[in-house]
């Protein structure tokens, strides 16, 4: 088996290294074109045109153009996302996708899973993602947890790392400084052959930061941050239908914090996460059957360092087991099966004490079907046992019809369920054992139009997220607590792209996002208009220049008890490059370029104009 037949076989199965496929891509970042592959919609290759949820995808060539240095702070430029965080670089991030907080979003890097079991609301420490090494970022949106399992309430964000083709070795590097005495240097190598394929990359990051407290000019220390992450993958073809694959990565990070009290004392937040993964999959019956187990190991540390010395260090440490199969059977070119189960179980100790651990196993069918020429329909169940809260079933329904090769109407529906975590149930202060799962049911409906031959391309989403007994933390009782009733957010997504001459491209997006809890008040950190407008420009064959544009309208804020309107706010942010030669690229990037002084969390500070300049190579 050829190792490009084998790339297509590991993209079924999550691992990822779908960036071969990177040629067919848009050069920005939108509703996937109708004939490109998506992955992660179905876990199979899928074309964008036959999906019935809502897609976008991220190319390697928007990340270069956008030049952002956290996954994070792209991502905040999409339609239906956004970011707050408690400060600069490497503090306490929250990225929501239709106002779904981080905890309902799966996230997977190469295939494994990011999730941080020693939070108090297990989700992916999105602050320490770097995204040098990326090459390619999908993304699922509405309730996929009938296959993906109950985390994925809001959505699936499944990012992949660089990687070399068949019959080379490539190498890319990075250098980068700037304001805030921020540094950052990254390199990669990866090689292939027919065969056997391996990617090795190492980044790193450095900056002294700001302070996070606000109102600026009030006495305090600026709080640095510092981080190394390691990559690696490949794989190996051991005969013509069995293919052997690994995927790693280890990340270390360090924060410093504003002492609570004393913003003149600096306390260290330690940050290591280690994951591991070894798979194997097998093709048989002409390829029409496609078979994938694996396993992951993740070992994640927190810890707290204070700089009072009175003050107890906090440690939090979480280890994550889990066993994956993926099944995959051709019926017929119009008729797929595809069939899976996992099992994961999760552990997490600290100082405090805790000392606990839950497991959960789950197994799901899916069966897509084309019964009409431009009709695809995908239907899929999944049922999960928890080692504390029994059973539940998940169910999603897709539909994608094109009405011509300009025109598609698609929908989704599903439901889902979050079990509480660990910390919400045991936390000898702040734990509730009478917690039950969140239970929740999505809607969307969109419609994407072409004009123009194909210049102009406009995407309308309708979506609902109902959520049964939210869990929260409750200040009167410092406990958290089931919201009873049900929480929900709608609103509508709006994305244009433009491109009037083959060097301009023009994007829009627009997300209005009301999100309510049981009580029909608002919830804070949502912000009610997000605006994103964009410009990527080739002056000639060797400068370029990208101009991007964030609104964000009538967001709230919280000052407990009290909710707080927080100012409007539009950020301005550009980057001017220059090609040396077809390997070496120099450019300088801007951030903030307005000088807008704003706060996203009530009570933190934000980044002010920030200038950074490097040279990237490729060679």
């Amino acid at each position: 088996m050829r190792n490009t037949s084998w790339i297509a076989a590991t993209l079924k199965s999550g691992v990822a290294l779908s960036a071969l496929l990177s040629s067919t891509l848009a050069s920005t970042a939108q509703e996937a074109d109708l004939d490109e592959i998506i992955v992660i919609a179905n876990r199979t290759e899928t074309e964008a045109g036959k999906v019935g949820s809502t897609t976008h995808v991220v190319t390697e060539e928007d990340l270069k153009n956008d030049g952002a240095t956290f996954v994070q702070d792209y991502l905040a430029q999409l339609p239906g996302i956004s970011l707050t965080q408690n400060g600069g670089a490497g503090t306490l991030s929250t990225l929501r996708m239709r106002g779904q907080n981080g905890r309902y979003i799966k996230v997977l890097v190469d295939g494994l899973d990011l999730t941080d079991p020693t939070r108090a609301r297990p989700s992916a420490a999105f602050q320490h993602i770097l995204l040098a090494d990326v090459e390619r970022i999908e993304i699922l949106k509405g309730s996929q947890s009938a296959l993906y399992g109950g985390q994925a309430i809001a959505g699936v964000i499944n990012i992949v790392t660089k990687r070399a083709v068949a019959g080379t070795v490539k190498q890319s590097a990075r250098v980068e400084v700037g304001s805030y005495d921020t540094k950052s240097v990254s390199y990669g190598v990866r090689g292939a052959t027919d065969r056997a394929d391996i990617a090795l990359g190492v980044e790193h990051f450095r900056t002294s930061g700001f302070s996070a407290v606000s109102p600026k000019g009030k006495s305090a220390d600026d709080d640095g941050y510092e981080n190394t992450t390691l990559t690696a993958k490949g794989s190996y073809d051991l005969t013509e239908n069995l293919n052997l694959y690994f995927a790693a990565r280890g990340t270390k990070g360090i924060t410093e914090l504003d002492s609570p009290g004393q913003p003149n004392l600096k306390d260290d937040m330690h940050y290591r996460q280690v994951s591991g993964k070894v798979g194997a999959n097998y093709l048989a019956f002409d390829d029409r059957f496609f078979s994938d187990f694996s396993v992951q190991v993740t070992d994640i540390k927190r810890e707290q360092d204070f700089e009072d010395a009175s003050k107890q260090n906090s440690v939090f440490e979480g280890r994550k087991v889990k066993l994956d199969y993926l099944g995959e059977y051709d019926v017929s070119e119009k008729t797929k099966l595809n069939f899976g189960g996992d099992w994961s179980k999760e552990f997490s100790k600290t100082n405090d004490p805790i000392d606990d651990s839950s497991s959960i196993g789950g197994a799901f069918l899916q069966l897509m079907i084309e019964p009409l020429n431009g009709l695809s329909l995908a239907g899929s169940a999944r049922f999960d046992q928890h080692s504390e809260f029994g059973s539940f079933v998940s169910r999603r329904l897709t539909a994608s019809y094109e009405v011509n090769e300009d025109l598609r109407v698609r929908t989704s529906v599903g439901n889902g369920f979050r079990a509480p975590s660990l910390y919400e149930l045991n936390h000898p202060s702040y734990g509730n054992q009478n917690l039950e799962p969140e239970e929740s049911l999505s809607f969307d409906f969109g419609i994407d139009k072409k004009w123009l031959g194909g210049q102009l391309s406009t995407s309308a989403t309708y979506f609902n997220i109902m959520t049964d007994d939210l869990i929260d933390y409750d200040f009167s009782t410092s406990k958290y607590n089931q919201i009873k009733g049900t929480s929900r957010s709608q609103g509508v997504e709006l994305e244009v792209r433009y491109k009037p001459i083959d060097r301009l491209v023009l994007t829009a997006g627009y997300t209005y996002t009301y999100s309510v809890g049981p009580d029909k008040k608002r919830l804070a950190h949502v912000p009610l208009h997000d605006l994103s407008v964009a410009m990527n420009y080739d002056l000639t064959d060797d400068i370029a220049l990208n101009v991007n544009g964030t609104y964000l309208g009538e967001n709230l804020g919280s000052d407990w008890p009290n909710i707080v309107d927080m100012e409007d706010v539009f950020l301005l942010g550009a980057k001017a490059s220059y090609d040396v030669t077809e390997e070496v690229e120099l450019y300088v990037r801007g951030e903030n370029l307005l000088v807008q002084d704003y706060e996203l969390i009530n009570g933190y500070q934000t980044s002010g104009l920030s200038v950074y300049a490097g040279v990237s190579a490729s060679f």
